[in-house]
């Protein structure tokens, strides 16, 4: 059983000294000084997007591995450091690395759960980019969720997977390209489809689901 929050492990860490200013944001939100760690985390972001994208990869990676050992971990992910910051570098990432799955599983099950996504619907319908980044925020949770299922191995929960699927159709039909908007439907369609035989197979069999 944890005696410590997220934010006192942080604090503790011996890698936070690495990160004066991120430490510095810890410690005055866990003293519920909301307004001044804010002040504190945008100067940790603007630091931060100064140094080059190793350093900010090693930040996000250490800062993950403490996030997903903690339920409530995905409070620590306020809007600012995860534009600023978290999306931006798992980005870079995915581009630089698509063999390392840790980007697509951390940013499908708790970048979008932070306070970042209500700010990205309340925008969407005005920002055609930001739509399109919500859908695939949730494509990377369903590909992350299903990318071992030839192995009868798979990494979700069925209500989850039906949220992220209704998540994108419930955004999808803002983005103006059909082009696009097609896309989308075409992957949600997918993966519904696939929930859903997977779903039934666990009713009836327990392995060579993809036979």
């Amino acid at each position: 059983m944890r005696t410590m929050t997220l934010l006192q492990t942080i604090i503790q860490d011996d890698r936070s000294h690495y990160y004066p200013l991120f430490r510095e944001y810890c410690e005055r939100k866990e003293q519920g000084l909301r307004k001044d760690a804010l002040k504190v985390l945008q100067s940790f972001i603007e630091e931060m997007k100064q140094l080059d994208f190793e350093t900010q990869r090693v930040f996000v990676a250490w800062l993950f591995e403490w996030i997903e050992q903690f339920e409530d971990g995905h409070h620590l992910l306020v809007f600012p450091l995860t534009r600023g910051i978290i999306i931006p570098v798992f980005q870079e990432w995915m581009k630089l690395d698509r063999v390392d799955v840790r980007p697509y599983r951390w940013q499908g099950l708790f970048v979008h759960q932070g306070e970042g996504l209500p700010y990205l619907l309340k925008a969407g319908s005005e920002e055609h980019r930001v739509i399109v980044h919500i859908c695939e925020i949730y494509l990377a949770a369903l590909w992350y969720s299903f990318h071992h299922i030839h192995e009868d191995l798979y990494l979700s929960t069925f209500e989850m997977d039906q949220e992220r699927i209704q998540g994108i159709q419930d955004v999808m039909m803002l983005i103006q390209d059909e082009r696009t908007r097609t896309y989308f439907q075409k992957q949600a369609d997918y993966y519904a489809q696939l929930l859903s035989d997977w779903i039934e197979f666990q009713q009836t069999e327990t392995i060579g689901f993809m036979k």
